[in-house]
């Protein structure tokens, strides 16, 4: 099994794990580097579970033992950790070409492995109805997710839609969280190293019964269990900053069909707030 595919299935399966075993699942996902390099009882301690409790989650998996669960993630990490000691060592080294060459790799995986992904797809239709019921949308995101939030409201405002962006880097976010009413629509985008009040306030609006669509990861987003809806975005790069790529597309992707539903009534708007900022000479 491919590490992929099983880090994949364990964000699907484990909130049906019993409370033990989820940590052992949020533990193994943010942490299976490690994990080749553990005894079951080390991770056990770590962890704060019984060796059993590990047993018991390797099992859950298909694994009869540990060490078939041990020898599946070491056999990816070992050559996950050469390209990495190879790009520590001599980052300097690689000819220009070279870092094209993968930067556009990674970029193109991003983006198949984040548009191809059967739920993602699924979920396409979900979040068009979901948009097409909310009476206002609210997006936010926080850091570096915050100008891919910027970037998504201002596309669907093209399409005529009451969008509005939640900026977490004031002191009143949650002030602003508690005008959203159960009739919006909040999306939330949020990527590691994950923001405290994006999740924070993602749990507050579930509470309050406010629909939410999570932009996230392939890992175990602590804001997960509070979405109504997630999208999951391949980031994996060899960089020290994630790739973005396939991110940007599941946008992209989500306004296409957005305005492909809305044509023929967003083109005279489009036409008329092109022309708007053209007399207030915001454009050349």
């Amino acid at each position: 099994m491919e590490l992929q595919n099983l880090l994949n299935r364990i964000r699907r399966e484990h909130y049906e794990f019993p409370a033990a075993q989820r940590l052992v699942a949020a533990y193994v996902v943010e942490n299976y580097s490690q994990i080749p390099f553990m005894s079951i009882t080390e991770l056990a301690k770590t962890i704060g579970v019984s060796d059993n409790t590990v047993v018991k989650f390797c099992n859950n998996l298909g694994f009869n033992k540990f060490g078939e669960f041990k020898k599946a993630i070491s056999n990816y990490v070992h050559s996950e950790l050469v390209m990495l000691n190879k790009f520590c060592e001599s980052p300097d080294e690689k000819a220009h070409n070279d870092h094209i060459a993968q930067a556009m790799e990674e970029d193109m995986n991003a983006i198949q492995n984040t548009l191809n992904d059967v739920a993602n797809k699924e979920n396409i239709p979900k979040i068009l109805n979901m948009i097409e019921q909310a009476e206002h949308i609210y997006i936010t995101g926080g850091r570096s997710s915050a100008m891919l939030a910027g970037l998504f409201a201002s596309m669907l405002r093209y399409l005529e839609l009451p969008v509005y962006e939640l900026n977490c880097g004031v002191g009143d976010y949650i002030d602003r969280l508690s005008m959203v009413k159960k009739q919006d629509l909040v999306i939330a985008i949020t990527l590691p190293r994950y923001t405290v009040q994006i999740v924070k306030g993602v749990q507050y609006l579930h509470e309050h019964s406010v629909p939410v669509a999570l932009i996230t990861d392939t890992g175990l987003c602590p804001a997960q269990p509070y979405a109504d809806l997630t999208f999951h975005c391949n980031i994996a790069s060899d960089y020290y900053f994630p790739c973005l790529s396939g991110c940007l597309s599941l946008i992209g992707l989500i306004c296409r069909a957005e305005s492909a539903k809305k044509k023929e009534g967003v083109a005279e708007h489009i036409q008329e707030l092109e022309k708007r900022l053209l007399d207030q000479g915001i454009f050349i």
